[in-house]
């Protein structure tokens, strides 16, 4: 009798996030859900989007844990059930000294007091909210031609963490043995000590170590560039573009050795600082990349 019950359910299949290359998931969601291939494409690119709203019951959990190896993430809701909005990280980030009317415009829009909004913000990751998809574009969208803040997002499920050593602490062996049995390795890009860890697997090494690691959102990282240490820029033509990019005393950029502190880029997120990186390097320019630790100043 039970049986029959749960085949004759319809359900909700809501997605939830998506891998960039969904090629593979694309063609089994138009198998399983007889869907045109361009439609589900399209989808795919919706976080939120429902991908069927009266699919079998039985044949929507077999779907489900198929798209997860794919790294395709949906929710099952019975059809006709109440839909849950989407949630997403928030962090909004300082890049420059914040005004006054800037952290004012802020708290009203968040309903919060000016001056817990200037503490969130002195924070290393800035001031981290969990919001749902649609507020939290439209705290992007308010805020889209201020150029003192970085509003990003993140997708719960999706998203990723690399570890830092809190300032002042040092890699014990209880937290060096954890890193080594969950397979863990450093980052040589962020300096992290691992790197790209689940919010599950994040969580573990944190009950046990949280007193001298910290784990950061992969989307919240903020990376400032500088002069690789000794690197010659007396060619007058490096001079001459570094001079437009960077306010320095041309003695300074002639000078390899003053030069190393000369910072080119600063409030990076990851995937800017790569491609800066990246840029640099193929004009002959080495640079450095180092992780923001210091928050910016909000406000008087």
């Amino acid at each position: 009798m039970s049986a029959t019950v749960t085949s004759s359910r319809q359900m909700r299949v809501t997605l939830l996030s998506a891998p960039q290359c969904f090629r593979v998931a694309a063609g089994l969601i138009s198998r399983h859900l007889g869907l045109e291939r361009p439609l589900v494409s399209r989808l795919l690119a919706q976080e939120g989007a429902v991908l069927s709203e009266g699919m079998p019951a039985a044949a929507a959990e077999r779907l489900s844990p198929l798209l997860a190896a794919l790294g395709v993430i949906v929710r099952l809701d019975p059809t006709g059930a109440p839909e849950e909005p989407l949630v997403v990280d928030v962090a909004v980030q300082p890049l420059r000294p914040t005004s006054e009317a800037t952290l004012a415009r802020l708290a009203t829009h968040l309903r919060q007091e000016p001056e817990a909004i200037r503490a969130a913000l002195a924070g290393r990751q800035g001031l981290l909210l969990s919001l749902c998809q649609s507020d939290a574009e439209a705290l992007r969208h308010a805020f889209r031609r201020d150029g003192s803040l970085r509003i990003a997002l993140s997708s719960l499920h999706t998203a990723r963490y690399d570890l830092f050593l809190k300032p002042g602490c040092a890699m014990s062996a209880g937290l060096q043995k954890l890193l080594r049995q969950l397979g863990l390795a450093p980052c040589l890009f962020s300096g992290a000590v691992g790197a790209a860890l689940d919010a599950r697997t994040a969580r573990l090494v944190l009950a046990r170590h949280g007193d001298i690691v910290e784990a950061l959102n992969r989307d919240f990282q903020r990376f400032d560039l500088f002069l690789a240490e000794g690197h010659d820029i007396s060619r007058p033509d490096i001079a001459d573009f570094l001079a437009t990019r960077v306010r320095v005393e041309p003695k300074r950029l002639m000078s390899p050795h003053r030069a190393q502190d000369i910072r080119l880029e600063s409030g990076l997120s990851r995937a800017a600082a790569r491609r800066f990186h990246a840029d640099y390097a193929a004009i002959g320019l080495e640079t450095r990349i180092e992780l923001v630790s210091e928050p910016v100043s909000c406000g008087a």
